[in-house]
């Protein structure tokens, strides 16, 4: 490899258009447009910059050729090799000297559009104006440059552009070189010609390039500068995207020059421009830098300080400028739109904009910009999403189901992932994310067996409330006697109305229980279970009111349980549940967010003695209606069942008990997800996928409890084991737990 330094500057002034190509380290134009002295620049040594690590999220390991390239390396553009993008299929046009066409740098992707665009000029004040036509071939060298920056090949050698797979369209816009002309002289090429980029940029518009970059600076002619508006109206209608450098010296390089005929006074068309402006490899700014003045928020710095670029022949050459600020931004561009071809220059430019880092002074400066570009943060997503009809905002890590027991916990999350599967997700700037939202699914942990009704229950004692006395009462924690109701609880009380009935009642406890450490039927859920309870008890017909309330981790629930029991021991429940934020335990965030479910549960039981045993039984079911809050998730009703049975028999001077728990469980949950699985282009929205599919778990929650207790005077002992297969509803899961208490009255 060939390697030059040099400070590479063109400079023209031309039929009342004064354009200065953005490279070079001095030179300007004087006020009576003639060309001023140049002031030497030379390039300075650039700072030796540390290798990048490799991405492993990406797999790739960057090249020597990669790390030869400065520009790559101060965007972070590795991200966007690893994951295959090179801006393939987007063209780039490079409005400059034209280009070496025979370079391998640019093989099988210089357009067939390319053009080179006539210069009309005269020789002398006084002289008939003449044409020229220059070959598309670039003699100057700045084109190459250019565009070597904005695209060369990957190719393991020389440098490699940001964008190595786009296809270049070479807008030639060469000017003749008037220096010393006389009227028989052969013309030779010699900087730029400003009334031809209007033209230029229309020439980009027709052919379809998506980005345009022109490292050129100065101000246009009046009818020149009417044209270029014209043609830049004609960028923003297309939502294209032009990309220019600022100068390489002091001043405002917005005003009165090449950006403000094109923005315009009014800045109607920023929203399709962008500017450029180089750092070094430590990202400091050039002190020559100009000012992108009323574009400041539209300017991105890039590492373009003593960098590498292709030369005429083959090579390469070290230049400074900021004219090789622009074609590595546009290269990013072209990136952008390879990833995501639904987006214009307007959401592109956006993008680069906002994923910047900032550089120099906080917030947008004179000096940075908005900051450097950020090629790895431009492909982030930025508050990605699955969109309902609109692109609303949410954050993707807050975008969750999480399952309860009563849907088998962490089996459940597992069934969710195998439902729902790969989506897209969609940001803030339209860009579609491919996502995983299956992975979004988590799990309360399963509830465990509740020592608390052992634990807390009371001393057993008889406490009768004596009958033919009316308005007699009991306020102690003991049972109230024979065909009483049982009171538990440390705020209990109880009264006799009269002969025959009995009014008891607690608050602060639980309002649906058992003997089994089990516990409730509802324990599964986390849905209020513990309360305050009301009972009328007469001629052995007992009526127990119930209500719960409960908040937590930002939902809530109401429980009101109704239970009739009859004088055979048959006993009829009803319980209702409104559940906010939640639905049967299970619980969404952002996207998936439930608002609330409904639930009416039927049991049906039976107390009673047979064969020296006292026997109790109950069987329980639901059904469910759930409001989610978005149509992308719908839940048809859900049923759920439960089950307990418990013998108690006497032995060795006490009560043996053996229970066996089935808690509520989901048994049907069909749901339907309408999963975002692609993005129409053309109408810029969401294609969906139906995915139907059950909530159930595939296991059922059992356990078996043995447990043994005596009553001796005040003192009460007992001693038990529990079991639990498929705890949580979760197939293979276990829970076990063992006790003894011993409790005494004073």
């Amino acid at each position: 490899m060939t390697k030059t330094i040099i400070t590479l500057r063109t400079t023209t002034a031309f039929l009342g258009a004064t354009m200065l190509a953005a490279c070079g380290g001095g030179g300007g134009v004087a006020s009576n447009g003639s060309t001023a002295p140049p002031v030497a620049a030379p390039a300075p040594t650039p700072s030796p910059s540390p290798a990048p690590a490799p991405v492993p999220s990406t797999g790739y390991t960057p090249t020597a050729e990669y790390l030869s390239s400065k520009p790559l390396v101060g965007m972070k553009a590795q991200t966007a090799y690893g994951k295959g993008l090179t801006g393939k299929g987007v063209t780039i046009a490079v409005i400059d000297s034209g280009i070496d066409l025979p370079n391998p740098e640019f093989a099988g992707r210089i357009s067939a559009d390319s053009k080179s665009f006539d210069a009309t000029y005269a020789r002398c004040g006084t002289c008939a104006p003449e044409t020229i036509s220059f070959g598309l071939q670039d003699v100057q060298g700045h084109g190459t440059g250019t565009a070597s920056v904005a695209a060369a090949a990957a190719n393991s050698s020389g440098i490699q552009g940001v964008a190595p797979g786009a296809t270049i369209l070479a807008l030639k816009v060469a000017a003749p070189n008037l220096d010393a002309v006389t009227a028989t002289s052969t013309l030779t090429e010699g900087g730029l010609n400003g009334s031809a980029i209007p033209a230029a940029l229309n020439h980009a518009v027709d052919k379809g390039a998506f980005v345009i970059t022109m490292s050129i600076n100065g101000s246009f002619a009046p009818g020149a500068a009417t044209e270029a508006r014209a043609a830049m109206d004609r960028v923003r209608s297309s939502n294209m995207l032009v990309i220019e450098s600022v100068r390489n010296f002091a001043g405002d390089s917005h005003r009165s020059q090449i950006s403000e005929s094109l923005v315009g006074t009014d800045l109607a068309n920023k929203d399709w421009f962008l500017f450029g402006i180089r750092v070094n490899s430590s990202f400091q700014a050039h002190p020559d830098n100009g000012s992108p003045g009323a574009l400041a928020d539209r300017t991105l710095a890039v590492v373009a300080d003593g960098i590498e670029v292709t030369r005429i022949g083959g090579g390469t050459e070290l230049v400074t400028g900021n004219s090789l600020a622009a074609p590595a931004i546009a290269g990013a561009a072209a990136i952008l739109k390879e990833y995501w071809p639904q987006l214009g220059g307007k959401e592109i430019s956006r993008i680069l904009l906002d994923t910047a880092k900032d550089l120099g002074a906080p917030g947008v400066d004179q000096i940075y910009g908005v900051g450097l570009l950020d090629l790895e943060n431009a492909l982030k997503p930025k508050t990605a999403l699955v969109p309902d009809a609109t692109y609303a905002a949410a954050s993707t890590a807050a975008r969750s189901l999480v399952f309860s027991g009563a849907f088998g916990s962490s089996d459940g999350a597992a069934r969710w992932a195998g439902f729902a599967g790969q989506t897209v997700a969609i940001d803030q700037y339209g860009r579609d994310f491919a996502v995983d939202i299956g992975a979004a699914g988590h799990a309360t942990p399963a509830q465990s067996f509740s020592l608390y009704g052992t634990l807390a229950a009371p001393t057993p004692a008889w406490t009768p409330i004596p009958l033919n006395q009316a308005g007699a009462m009991n306020w102690t924690n003991r049972n109230v006697g024979p065909h009483a109701a049982t009171v538990t609880g440390p705020r209990a009380f109880g009264f006799r109305a009269s002969e025959h009935v009995v009014v008891s009642g607690q608050v602060g406890g639980a309002i649906e229980t058992s003997g089994l450490v089990s516990g409730s039927l509802l324990r599964p859920l986390g849905i209020a279970t513990y309360g305050s309870t009301f009972t009328v008890q007469s001629s052995r017909w007992t009526l127990a009111t119930s209500h719960a309330t409960q908040q937590r981790r930002g939902a809530s629930s109401r429980t009101q349980r109704t239970v009739l029991t009859t004088p055979i021991g048959v006993a009829l429940g009803v319980t209702t549940t409104r559940e906010i934020g939640s639905a049967l335990g299970l619980t969404g965030l952002g996207d998936y967010a439930i608002r609330g479910a409904d639930s009416t549960f039927a049991s049906v039981g039976w107390n009673g003695k047979l064969a020296g045993f006292r026997l109790t039984a109950e069987a329980i079911a639901g059904r469910t209606i759930v409001d989610a809050r978005i149509a992308r998730l719908s839940f048809e009703p859900i049923i759920s069942t439960g089950f307990r049975f418990q013998a108690d028999h006497r032995l060795l001077g006490g009560f043996t008990s053996l229970g066996l728990t089935a808690p509520l469980r989901v048994d049907r949950a069909p749901v339907s997800f309408a999963a975002p699985s692609g993005f129409d282009l053309s109408a810029r929205a969401i294609t969906d996928v139906i995915r139907r599919f059950d909530l159930a778990p595939n296991a059922r929650e059992l356990d078996l409890e043995l447990g043994w207790t005596k009553v001796m005077h005040q003192t009460r002992v007992a001693v038990g084991a529990a079991y639990g297969a498929n705890a949580g509803n979760q197939r293979g899961a276990t829970n076990a737990a063992a006790w003894m208490r011993l409790s005494t009255a004073f």
